[in-house]
């Protein structure tokens, strides 16, 4: 069986721009906790892009940003590194229920209109490298 490389990066980021499409349209419904958990989701799908790209491999299944910054082997600064890190929160938070109600206490308009738009600035970052 064949790995077609193209392809699948291609999948990778054709499905993380329409998370971040769907993150905004939740996030215009006043939906915030799943905007977020929706931008996480197309910076993970961005950054398995990366893996796939220079690693000619697939990307592993995982949901860690972080993890996946480091299998895509390109330098990333430590101020976005700090920023994927925290974003993790968006993805666990937002589907455990034990966790889910102060997430969704600290999911405000201002909170999650902010962190939308630095996960936007981080996914065009990514996209950039991939474009490299």
């Amino acid at each position: 069986m064949t790995f077609d490389v193209d392809k699948t990066v291609k999948y990778w980021i054709d499905t993380a721009a329409y998370d971040l499409e769907t993150g905004k349209t939740l996030l215009e419904a006043k939906r915030f906790p799943y905007a977020l958990f929706f931008g996480h989701l197309a910076l993970e799908k961005v950054l398995k892009a990366l893996v796939v790209k220079t690693t000619r491999d697939h990307a592993p299944y995982t949901h860690a940003l972080i993890l996946l910054a480091k299998k895509a082997k390109i330098e990333i600064p430590e101020s976005i590194i700090d920023q994927l890190a925290e974003y993790m929160e968006f993805h666990i938070e937002s589907r455990y229920p034990g966790e889910k109600k102060d997430f969704y206490n600290k999911c405000t308009e201002r909170f999650a209109f902010k962190k939308f738009e630095e996960i936007e600035d981080v996914y065009k970052w990514l996209i950039r490298k991939l474009e490299t």
